[in-house]
């Protein structure tokens, strides 16, 4: 089922993308537009959310922006020790903002060659030109 517009301004929905060297990132919405691939499926979405959860957290995370005190950035480090490059919202419930920022970075990048088969597959439905580890910003309307 796709995520329509009005659940997407009224709720914080994690997404998840590649990126052209084969990283992942998680980027927390904010109340923003999804890009089309992410919103076409809230089950695609769902379970994406569920597998990067259920992976093991490696190593601490790079704070990139913002404070390990910080409670909002436990959830962005979650992401960042299993692996993922972790965005937010930089003008959060600005709906049609469409710049993030980076709160984390892993230590060591998880790739999409290391998953299952399955979840890759589902995951390269967005891309983000470019490679993830150069940037501490980006544009959602640049994603595929």
């Amino acid at each position: 089922m796709r995520i329509d517009g009005i659940d997407q301004e009224d709720a914080d929905i994690d997404w998840f993308a590649t990126d052209s060297s084969g990283y992942i990132l998680h980027v927390a919405s904010g109340g923003g537009i999804l890009p089309e691939s992410v919103a076409a499926s809230q089950e695609v979405l769902l379970e994406l959310h569920q597998y990067f959860l259920t992976l093991p957290e490696l190593e601490v995370a790079e704070v990139v922006n913002g404070t390990e005190e910080a409670s909002s950035y436990q959830s962005f480090a979650r992401y960042a020790r299993r692996g993922l490059f972790s965005f937010e919202k930089t003008r959060l419930h600005e709906r049609a903002d469409t710049r993030y920022h980076l709160v984390a970075r892993p230590l060591r990048p998880l790739l999409v060659a290391e998953l299952p088969k399955n979840i890759a597959q589902l995951l390269s439905r967005t891309l983000l030109p470019g490679t993830v580890s150069e940037q501490t910003t980006l544009d959602s309307a640049t994603i595929l």
